[in-house]
């Protein structure tokens, strides 16, 4: 059973670090939500250690200046993983070795394509679907927001390669309301028949990297933080962690106004897995 706390540092005693998810839960994308700066003050402040993990298909030093362009001293800061990097570094090696060196590279407007010739030996871009060997889907494309199920996922349909998906988030924030992200380009294919390989939360893998990466910090005891129910809760739990799910990013609008276990009962916990913890903001 769950139980609701007014904040993180309520409960920040009991362990020894934290992995904090990013969007939703250190900024909305634009800004960063009240109260993260002095929290993550806090925390280092009492020697804890303080990791990002982000279903980001961009590299961790990327998304590091990313938070510290928004305001957050990057000093605080002890690790960065991202699923791309994870997807880079452990699957389209392999990918490039085992079905070949042609990659159709499906991207948000802020990766560049040329940079992963670069630093997978033998990996090609190409342009075309059907002269690909596999396809990597890492970000969302700007003109596919909105028309990705009828502009993209037939061709994928059609085309009938294997795909990597690097950021397998169903949604994202986008100003006021959240709209379809990566993940959701995937399930479709998957549920067409397609091959996926999914790399990130909620899929076990990437935990494996964190949980090295908690240890080389002297972490026993950490605490995953989350805004994502389906992805930053069952995954992490599913590998072992406490979780504590803040309510500032994708589930917001479903707890505003309302009483939050009673909510969460019935809107969100219906799998039968429970975050540690439930607070309204960091």
């Amino acid at each position: 059973m769950s139980a609701v706390v007014q904040g993180l540092l309520q409960v920040a005693e009991q362990y020894d670090g934290f992995v904090f998810d990013q969007f939703g839960v250190l900024h909305d994308g634009n800004a960063l939500y009240p109260n993260v700066t002095n929290v993550l003050q806090h925390l280092h402040s009492q020697g804890k250690s303080i990791l990002v993990l982000s279903n980001s298909g961009r590299s961790a030093n990327a998304n590091l200046d990313r938070l510290v362009s928004l305001g957050i001293d990057g000093d605080l800061i002890d690790d960065v993983v991202t699923s791309g990097e994870v997807a880079k570094a452990h699957h389209l090696r392999d990918l490039v070795k085992d079905m070949g060196a042609n990659c159709y590279h499906i991207a948000s407007p802020n990766e560049a394509s040329d940079e992963l010739s670069a630093e997978i030996d033998g990996l090609q871009i190409v342009g075309d679907l059907n002269a690909c060997n596999f396809v990597y889907l890492s970000g969302m494309p700007a003109n596919l927001v909105g028309t990705w199920q009828t502009d993209l996922l037939p061709h994928l349909i059609s085309a009938g390669k294997p795909l990597l998906c690097s950021n397998p988030d169903f949604a994202a924030l986008g100003g006021a309301e959240l709209v379809a992200s990566t993940g959701m380009i995937a399930k479709g294919y998957e549920e067409a028949g397609g091959k996926v390989i999914w790399v990130g939360k909620p899929y076990p893998f990437v935990y494996d990297i964190v949980q090295e990466r908690l240890k080389a910090c002297g972490c026993i005891r950490p605490l995953f933080v989350g805004d994502s129910y389906d992805h930053d809760v069952v995954g992490a739990h599913n590998a072992g962690f406490d979780t504590f799910l803040v309510l500032t990013g994708i589930h917001q609008a479903l707890f505003d106004g309302v009483d939050i276990m009673p909510t969460a009962q019935s809107e969100l916990f219906e799998g039968g897995v429970s975050p540690t913890w439930v607070s309204r903001t960091l």
